[in-house]
């Protein structure tokens, strides 16, 4: 056992101490918060998209231009609902209790109309000014994307919706500059005359050499779409912004799962989400990847002591047996390092006060009410045996990583074979999809993983585990058989004869 505990400490020393793994630790929170501030600064600094509008029908400019600034203003009501939450200073006033339209809550377009009429962010900052924590975060509006500059005289001259394109596309190619375009006009709307709702009416044009951004496009299309409705709500006698506050109806409805005692328990809110589907998900993937990141180094390792005859050293002090076993125990050591110091972390930040930590706090109610921890456990040592097993076979067949290629991408065809199915698990966990991968072994436990949170039949569950287990020993005994027999076997064995390895010997 005291070999087995060396090697094992001598592997984990390895990697755990090591300059690359102390790095991923530095800079793994580092990397985070460097691509938050990076997406921050980035989106600052996105280049404000310039359009014209032809309009040949003859009102629409100004609905178009309403509407874009609602939509401005819904995206600044947006960042406004965040902002008061972790600006304002809960023991001086409630978030409830901030005078409309200032306090966080649902966006409508009443709502918005009356941020807007109240003079906007500007106006709300100086309203809230009494209540802010000190040192509070200055209020950042998003910045507007688009900026809808006046149409040249030979487009808005055109007599037809072509001629007005034609006179168009040397804008939109860059061939001339239209002045507040920069190098290039990023779109252009042409709308003809007769443009309506109905089926016969022509179409409206949006002309763009971008294909990749539909984000204008859309505002667009969601403006004209509001404009056509306000119209109709017109000629049928409807007043003005009536629309608006029938579009603001909301069908109030809560969630529940049967199977609680009361109504109260039986309610879903966020936690039970969290629980259900989002951490399954999540944690199904950190399963599979960090499976293959600890299982390389066992490869890379084994390949390694093998070609410079450290193995050999080592096989002096300790039997193949001990060696193998004290390679597994240390790697598998590494694998739940860096969940167990996520986890801290994760407990540490929702400790932390404020209510930028709420999600996070919600995350680790959902994990330590639930089982996903122990599923989580046990199903990762599982699929280490396995597939430790597995590489530390291939490793004792192989003197060099290309060598190991010939082994591995047969692995990997067959490992991620079930991916284009695990989408089907996840939305209906107890379909027959979910049912044939629990009861395959390499696939087990990430399809119970999956599965666990929806309560599938325990009959498959245990069904399912029973087999992996099996598997697993069968694994084990085959593949460290393979590592026993020709660990010290200077050349590679041929294909033909790794069948001979793999049986017992006398």
């Amino acid at each position: 056992m005291k070999q087995i505990l060396l090697i094992a400490w001598r592997e984990y020393r390895q990697y755990v101490f090591s300059r690359g793994f102390l790095l991923f630790l530095i800079l793994t929170p580092v990397v985070v918060v460097a691509a938050t501030v990076l997406l921050s600064v980035v989106d600052r600094a996105r280049p404000e998209r310039t359009f014209v509008v032809v309009d040949q029908a003859g009102d629409f400019i100004d609905l178009l231009d309403a509407d874009l600034t609602r939509q401005n203003a819904r995206a600044a009501l947006q960042a406004w609902n965040v902002w008061v939450q972790v600006a304002v200073d809960r023991e001086v006033i409630e978030i409830a209790d901030l005078p409309a339209p200032y306090g966080a809550g649902p966006i409508t377009n009443e709502r918005i109309e009356a941020f807007l009429s109240a003079g906007g962010a500007d106006a709300g900052v100086r309203a809230l000014s009494p209540y802010l924590k000190a040192g509070a975060p200055p209020f950042i509006a998003p910045k507007a994307r688009f900026a809808r500059i006046p149409a040249p005289p030979e487009a808005t001259g055109a007599a037809t919706s072509a001629d007005a394109a034609a006179a168009l596309e040397p804008y939109l190619v860059g061939a001339r500059r239209l002045p507040g375009a920069g190098d290039e006009l990023f779109a252009a709307v042409i709308i003809p005359d007769g443009f309506a709702a109905d089926a016969n009416a022509p179409s409206a044009e949006y002309w763009s050499r971008n294909v990749t951004d539909p984000t204008l496009q859309m505002s667009v299309t969601r403006a004209l779409r509001d404009a056509l409705r306000r119209r109709a709500a017109a000629d049928l006698g409807l007043e003005r912004g009536v629309l608006d506050r029938l579009a603001d109806i909301d069908a109030p409805i809560a969630s529940f799962t049967p199977g609680a005692s009361d109504v109260a328990d039986a309610a879903i809110d966020d936690t039970d989400r969290l629980e259900k589907v989002i951490l399954p998900g999540v944690m199904t993937y950190a399963l599979l990847v960090v499976v293959f990141a600890v299982g390389n180094p066992l490869l890379t390792n084994t390949i390694e002591e093998r070609s410079n005859k450290i193995v050999e050293v080592l096989l002096s002090s300790a039997t193949a047996d001990q060696l193998m076993a004290g390679k597994l125990l240390g790697i598998a050591a590494v694998g739940l390092t860096v969940p167990t110091i996520l986890l801290a972390g994760g407990l540490a930040a929702s400790l932390a006060a404020g209510p930028e930590t709420e999600f996070i706090r919600q995350a680790m109610t959902a994990l330590f009410r639930s089982n996903l921890i122990f599923a989580y456990l046990f199903y990762f040592l599982s699929a280490y045996v396995i597939f430790a097993m597995i590489f530390l076979a291939i490793g004792a067949l192989s003197n060099s990583l290309q060598d190991a290629q010939a082994f591995m991408g047969p692995l990997m065809m067959i490992v991620f074979a079930p991916m284009p199915f695990a989408i089907m698990v996840f939305q209906n966990p107890n379909g027959l999809a979910a049912t044939i991968l629990t009861f395959i072994p390499i696939y087990t436990p990430y399809a119970v993983m999956l599965r666990i949170a929806a309560d599938p039949p325990f009959w498959e569950i245990a069904g399912g585990t029973a087999l992996m287990l099996a598997f697993a020993g069968v694994v084990a005994r085959v593949m460290g058989r393979i590592f026993r027999n020709n660990i010290l076997n200077a050349a590679p064995p041929r294909a033909k004869e790794i069948w001979k390895i793999a049986r017992p010997r006398a």
